[in-house]
C-alpha cells in the first residue's frame, strides 16, 4: 500500500486542489458578497492559477473576458489587484477583473483593447468590460461606472484613486 495521504484519507487530488485553492484565496473573500474575491495580489492569484487546469487559465471563459493568466500578468505589471469568485469546496476559481491606480486606467484600457480585439470567435474585451472608479482601495462603493471603452475617451472623476475593469 502506498503511503499517499490522499489515498489514505480516501480523498482525491480534486479535493486536495479545492482545499488548497480555498485556503489560499479565503483571506480575500468579500464579507458583503459571499463567494466574491477582492483585492487579490497578483502573486497570490498566480499561485491560485497553478491549482487550476491549464485550459481554465488560458481560455476566455465567457468569450469576452481576457484569460485569467493574462489578467494576472497585467495586474502584476501595473501593480494592481484582482477580483473574482471562489466556490469553496470545489477546485474552481474565476479571476474576472483587474484594479489599478487611476493614473494607469488608460494604460490598462489600451492594453486590453490591443490584446483582445473583436475576432471571428470572440467579441472585443474592452467594450464588454464594466469600468468602475473608487476613491480608495478600501472604498465600499464606486463613485463612477461605465464601460471599458469610456476609459479611452473621457476623464475620470477628479477624486478617483482606483479604477477597475471587470467581466461578467
Amino acid at each position: 500500500m502506498r503511503d499517499d495521504p490522499l489515498v489514505a484519507t480516501g480523498r482525491g487530488t480534486r479535493d486536495a486542489a479545492a482545499d488548497a485553492l480555498t485556503a489560499l484565496l479565503a483571506p480575500f473573500a468579500d464579507p458583503a458578497l459571499p463567494g466574491r474575491l477582492v483585492d487579490v495580489p497578483p502573486d497570490v492569484a498566480a499561485r491560485a492559477l497553478d491549482l487550476l487546469p491549464l485550459d481554465m487559465r488560458t481560455a476566455r471563459l465567457n468569450l469576452s473576458q481576457p484569460p485569467m493568466a493574462w489578467l494576472v500578468a497585467t495586474a502584476a505589471e501595473l501593480d494592481g489587484r484582482l477580483v473574482g469568485a471562489l466556490e469553496p469546496g470545489r477546485a474552481f476559481a474565476r479571476l474576472d477583473g483587474v484594479q489599478v491606480d487611476a493614473a494607469l486606467a488608460r494604460t490598462l484600457a489600451e492594453r486590453v483593447a490591443a490584446a483582445w480585439p473583436d475576432t471571428i470567435g470572440a467579441p472585443a474585451a474592452l467594450p464588454a468590460a464594466t469600468a468602475e472608479a473608487w476613491t480608495s482601495w478600501t472604498a465600499a462603493w464606486p463613485i463612477w461606472s461605465g464601460i471599458g471603452t469610456d476609459l479611452l475617451h473621457g476623464p475620470l472623476p477628479p477624486d478617483a484613486a482606483v479604477l477597475g475593469l471587470e467581466w461578467d
